[in-house]
C-alpha cells in the first residue's frame, strides 16, 4: 500500500508514518493520558533539567544543612562566642534531630516557592502558545491534560526537592553525629512535606486554568503562602484550615509525638483543599475555550 494508491490518507498521517510515529487512538476521559504523561515526565528526566534541578536543590537545602552541622562547630572552635548559635537554631534539640527539623523547614519554605515558580507556566504557557489547543485537537482528553501536569510535577518535586535532598541530609547527619535517623518515620515526615507542596502545586495549576496571565496566579498563590505565615500570628484559627505548620507536623511524626487537634485538622484540611483545587481545575478546564 502506498500513498499514491490511497490518496485519501491524510497528509499529517503520512508524515508521521515516515518519521516512525504512530497516532494515539483512544476515547474517554483519559484519552491520551499515557502519551502526555510520557511527554511531561520526559521534560523532567530526559533533558538536562534533572541535573539542574538536582544541583539547585541539593545546593540550597544540603548546603545550609552542611553549614549548620559542620560550619558552625568549626566556627565555634575559632570563635567560642558563636557556640550557642547551633543550639539556638536547633531549638535545643540534639544535632541529629535539629538537622531534620531544619531540613523540613527549609524544604517547606524554599520548596514551596520553587513549586510555584516551576508550575506557573504549566497551563498558561500552553494556552498562550496554542499548544494546548493543538494537543486537544487530537484524541486527547482535557482531564488527562491537567492530570498529567499534576502527576509529572508531583513526581518531579518528590524526587528532586524532597527525596534526594532528604537522603543527602541523612548522610550529612550520620557523618556529623554518627547517629542514624530512623528511615520509616523520616519517610512519613517526607509524606507530610509532600502534601504541603502538592497543596501549592494544585493551587498553582488551578490558577493557570482560571487565568490567562502569570500575574494573578503568582499574586494569589504567593499571597496564600506568605499570608499563612503572617496571619497565623494574629489568627490562630487559620492553622486549623491552612498549611501553616506542616514542618512541625513532619517533625512530630519523626519523633513519634502525638499531634494536637489543630495539627490533625491542618493535615486533613490541606489534603481536602488540595483535592478540591484539582477537582475545580478539572471541571473548569472542561468548559474553557482554548
Amino acid at each position: 500500500m502506498t500513498v499514491q494508491t490511497h490518496s485519501h490518507v491524510p497528509h499529517d498521517l503520512c508524515m508521521a508514518a515516515r518519521q516512525g510515529l504512530l497516532p494515539a487512538l483512544g476515547s474517554g476521559w483519559l484519552a491520551g493520558f499515557g502519551n502526555m504523561l510520557a511527554k511531561e515526565l520526559g521534560e523532567w528526566f530526559r533533558t538536562r533539567r534533572w541535573l539542574s534541578q538536582f544541583l539547585i536543590w541539593t545546593t540550597i537545602i544540603n548546603g545550609f544543612i552542611a553549614f549548620l552541622l559542620f560550619g558552625l562547630p568549626a566556627l565555634a572552635s575559632i570563635m567560642p562566642e558563636t557556640q550557642s548559635a547551633q543550639e539556638d537554631l536547633f531549638a535545643g534539640f540534639p544535632p541529629e534531630i535539629g538537622a531534620v527539623m531544619m531540613y523540613f523547614s527549609i524544604v517547606v519554605m524554599t520548596g514551596t516557592m520553587g513549586v510555584i515558580v516551576l508550575a506557573q507556566d504549566e497551563v498558561i504557557q500552553e494556552k498562550q502558545s496554542g499548544t494546548a489547543a493543538w494537543i486537544l485537537s487530537k484524541p486527547a482528553a482535557r482531564l488527562a491534560f491537567i492530570l498529567t501536569k499534576l502527576l509529572s510535577n508531583t513526581i518531579g518535586m518528590l524526587v528532586f526537592i524532597v527525596v534526594l535532598p532528604g537522603l543527602v541530609t541523612l548522610g550529612e547527619i550520620f557523618l556529623a553525629t554518627h547517629q542514624v535517623v530512623p528511615l520509616v518515620p523520616f519517610l512519613a515526615g517526607i509524606g507530610v512535606i509532600l502534601l504541603t507542596l502538592f497543596f501549592y502545586l494544585s493551587l498553582t495549576i488551578l490558577g493557570g486554568v482560571l487565568f490567562d496571565s502569570r500575574g494573578p496566579v503568582l499574586g494569589i498563590v504567593f499571597g496564600v503562602m506568605f499570608g499563612c505565615s503572617i496571619l497565623k500570628n494574629f489568627f490562630l484559627q487559620i492553622s486549623y484550615v491552612l498549611p501553616t505548620s506542616m514542618e512541625g507536623v513532619a517533625l512530630s511524626v519523626v519523633l513519634g509525638m502525638p499531634l494536637p487537634a489543630m495539627l490533625v485538622s491542618q493535615v486533613i484540611s490541606t489534603a481536602v483543599l488540595s483535592i478540591l483545587f484539582v477537582l475545580v481545575a478539572l471541571w473548569r478546564f472542561q468548559h474553557i475555550e482554548l
